[in-house]
């Protein structure tokens, strides 16, 4: 029934959109939600997610329509070479690309250069990932987002963090702490409406939100303070977080204590780049 359907109603929706003419649909810079992948492509638009620095001129992953993935950043261009740099014992490691579309190098700093390109021509991204058995590339955070345990462990964030994202829908964002401490903690935000011309986030709960503790507690609540100060909701996310537990590869990775925030993270607020990823760093320090 596709061809009934694509005629009475996606080609309708597309052209509503402007899309009608559109071949393909590709995404890059920053990485967009599996909701949102699995939406656009209920609507026969299929999102193809591409990898790739401005040191290898654009993107160096792509994706067909014969070989597609939902979870991954596809597969190696033809003709370039991607490797995984001393992968764990998941097979991950630093993603690592050669091909003729590798810069040259660093205007006038040739240390930079040596850092970023190793004498077997591969730019080292300073990603993590690994190759899955389908031969895609799968992203799994950045090397230098890694944290460090007082015991050793090295703990991949992005993960765990994407896997409460997912138990919990009425919360926006969540970071990670835990350098050189026993055990990892987190600070967590709730999904809030945001002013559309200067992109500051309110305290004001977005009707997903609300919807999620309607549901899930009995609670009418509107605000993220009335949020933070109802122990029911306390107890809702430390749920989400045991459920998000049970996905983690080891123990170390387990989240043991977390703080909730009034405010959203944000680019005004300083959280956030204009492509929508965390600053760890100046997040960490602004609380």
């Amino acid at each position: 029934m596709y061809s009934v359907a694509n005629f009475l109603i996606l080609n309708r929706i597309k052209q509503q959109l402007g899309l009608d003419q559109c071949i393909g649909f590709f995404f890059g810079a920053a990485p967009l939600k599996k909701s949102s992948i699995e939406y656009f492509g209920s609507l026969d638009m299929i999102l193809f997610n591409l990898y790739g620095m401005s040191e290898t001129t654009g993107a160096f992953t792509t994706q067909t329509f014969s070989k597609f993935s939902f979870q991954a950043a596809g597969f190696a261009l033809d003709g370039c070479d991607l490797m995984i740099a001393n992968p764990d014992e998941n097979g991950e490691g630093e993603i690592c690309m050669r091909g003729r579309n590798i810069m040259m190098g660093y205007l006038k700093n040739e240390e930079a250069t040596r850092n970023t390109i190793d004498p077997q021509g591969y730019v080292h991204s300073g990603d993590r990932g690994k190759i899955d058995a389908d031969g895609f590339l799968r992203i799994t955070g950045r090397i230098k987002e890694l944290i460090i345990t007082a015991g050793g462990e090295n703990i991949a964030p992005v993960p765990v963090e994407d896997n409460f994202k997912l138990e919990c829908v009425a919360c926006s964002n969540i970071m990670m702490v835990g350098e050189q401490q026993r055990f990892m903690a987190a600070i967590i935000t709730f999904k809030v409406d945001v002013d559309p011309k200067s992109g500051v986030p309110s305290r004001t709960l977005t009707a997903e939100a609300k919807t999620c503790f309607k549901e899930k507690l009995g609670l009418d609540l509107t605000t993220t303070d009335e949020a933070i100060a109802n122990p029911k909701v306390s107890e809702f996310i430390k749920k989400c977080i045991e459920s998000t537990n049970k996905k983690s590869v080891s123990r170390a990775a387990h989240i043991r204590k977390f703080k909730l925030l009034a405010d959203d993270f944000s680019i005004p607020g300083g959280e956030l780049t204009p492509t929508l990823k965390l600053k760890r760093n100046v997040t960490q320090k602004k609380y």
